[in-house]
């Protein structure tokens, strides 16, 4: 028995001390990469809301569904930091 113990010892004292580093390191790495995913699923939910209640607002005082919509998106990409892209009739010829 006191021969195995010996050599539980001299196994734990031979672990690679990096190795558990770098483990605590991945560790720590994960679980602020789940916090952001959190923060940004939050950030685009509450983007969303806003962005609805814009276009039923809209909708509600009279402007025109389309235009609502619009008004609805460029909510949302300002919001998300989006940049609206425009087509031109001319584009959409191509």
């Amino acid at each position: 028995m006191g021969e195995n113990e010996n050599e539980n010892e001299n196994e734990n004292e031979n672990e690679d001390p990096a190795g558990s580093f770098e483990d605590l390191i991945a560790g720590i790495e994960t679980e602020m990469n789940a916090t952001r995913l959190h923060k940004q699923a939050a950030f685009a939910v509450t983007a969303a809301r806003i962005s609805g209640t814009v276009l039923t607002e809209a909708m509600s005082s009279g402007i025109p569904h389309e235009l609502a919509k619009e008004m609805a998106a460029d909510t949302w990409n300002s919001i998300m930091g989006f940049q609206s892209i425009e087509l031109s009739d001319e584009s959409a010829d191509v």
